[in-house]
């Protein structure tokens, strides 16, 4: 059921198609039900609108989750990218926050296309399959600097809130800043 919550096509669809055949029914009979019939089918229609635009699914709370912690980078905004991170996370990401974050002033932080999110049958834990990238300026020389990468995070919900326990990326970040650093 967490798909008709999650997307309010069917429901223009179905609603569309009830609304028609009431009308062609009202159009060729002229009878007062196929017109209670209609402004039924439009008050149905626009009850399950407003629940759909006013429930928030697990999914959807977790891609709303993603976009702040995102929003939080690209504020530059430590302690609010911190707030996202669970009890349990793993120590290296708060380590990095933390070591990384105030080295860089970000213009840009952002979740490019779909991500992709799988919420377990219990609702307590998702993973989250995404493209993000970064655009900033290093602070001690003013250089230009960007990251593309693809990112596996992994969620739990803690009361209402959804945080991250893990996060892995498909490029080895240290190995490449090594690698700079050696070049200089």
């Amino acid at each position: 059921m967490n798909w008709l919550a999650e997307n309010a096509l069917p429901i223009w669809v179905v609603g569309a198609i009830a609304l028609a055949m009431a009308f062609i029914v009202f159009v060729q009979t002229r009878a007062s039900g196929a017109l209670v019939a209609m402004i039924v089918i439009a008050a149905i229609t626009a009850g399950l609108l407003l629940l759909e635009r006013y429930l928030e699914t697990p999914r959807e709370a977790v891609e709303r989750s993603l976009y702040e912690v995102a929003d939080r980078v690209e504020a530059n905004d430590m302690d609010g990218a911190l707030s996202y991170l669970a009890a349990t996370a793993d120590p290296e990401i708060r380590k990095e926050i933390v070591t990384e974050m105030p080295q860089f002033e970000f213009e840009v932080a952002n979740v490019l296309g779909e991500p992709k999110i799988d919420v377990d049958a219990t609702g307590n834990s998702a993973t989250v399959e995404c493209r993000g990238v970064v655009v900033g300026k290093l602070k001690r020389d003013g250089m230009k600097v960007g990251a593309d990468d693809r990112l596996t995070l992994q969620w739990i919900r803690q009361g209402d809130r959804w945080l991250i326990e893990s996060c892995t990326s498909q490029e080895d970040w240290n190995r490449a800043l090594g690698r700079r650093r050696q070049q200089k």
